[in-house]
């Protein structure tokens, strides 16, 4: 029975990382990863069936972090209808995106731009989708505690959720600080609410 190590195991990730945002999944080569990681390249399929198992372990915590944070912030239990805050979004919820962002801009940036021949090569389209499903819950919840909204067409609510990954991919791709991003966030959230509550009439 092979052992193995939690340094070489550590040590592939850390070189395929930076193989992938240089070349993105497609051209990484595994025989360079294995180079750059001092592991025969024979001894590299011990530890990951192959390039796109690495390449997942990269890069799903990322994804798995934003749905699930897009989920929550849109659950019935963190939304209260009845005491909305200014622009729509408390300010933690901001500074946790921020920070989201921050400790996966890399992981984001390959996800959206360098993820073409893996199996997450879809991340936008399901990034989108998942934005997409959301809205509409949120929607049937806003009614739920509001009858009186109007409806917001399905397709305006795609459009918009494809716009949001959009503004993610500008803010992974730009060299922003935290306090631009903070400000962006801040125009935006103010410019959002202003058109969704007079879409909604709420």
């Amino acid at each position: 029975m092979k052992v193995l190590k939690d340094e070489i195991y550590e040590s592939i990730l850390s070189v395929a990382r930076q193989e992938f945002l240089c070349k993105g999944y497609k051209e990484a080569s595994m025989r360079n990863i294995a180079q750059n990681a001092n592991v025969g390249l024979s001894n590299i399929y011990n530890y990951f069936k192959n390039k796109d198992e690495i390449y997942k372990t990269v890069v799903n915590p990322a994804k798995s972090r934003i749905f699930n944070f897009i989920t929550q912030q849109h659950s019935e239990e963190n939304i209260k209808f009845n005491q909305i805050p200014p622009y729509g979004h408390n300010e933690d919820v901001i500074e946790y995106y921020i920070d989201l962002i921050e400790k996966h801009k890399e992981e984001y940036r390959l996800l959206l731009y360098c993820s073409e021949g893996s199996s997450v090569c879809n991340f936008r389209d399901e990034l989108t989708d998942h934005m997409t499903n959301v809205s509409y819950d949120y929607m049937a919840l806003e009614k739920k505690h509001n009858p009186q909204t109007n409806d917001i067409s399905p397709f305006f609510i795609h459009a918009v959720s494809s716009w949001m990954v959009s503004i993610l991919g500008e803010i992974v791709t730009h060299e922003l600080d935290r306090q631009k991003i903070r400000e962006f966030f801040r125009e935006y959230f103010r410019f959002s609410f202003v058109g969704w509550r007079e879409l909604m009439q709420t």
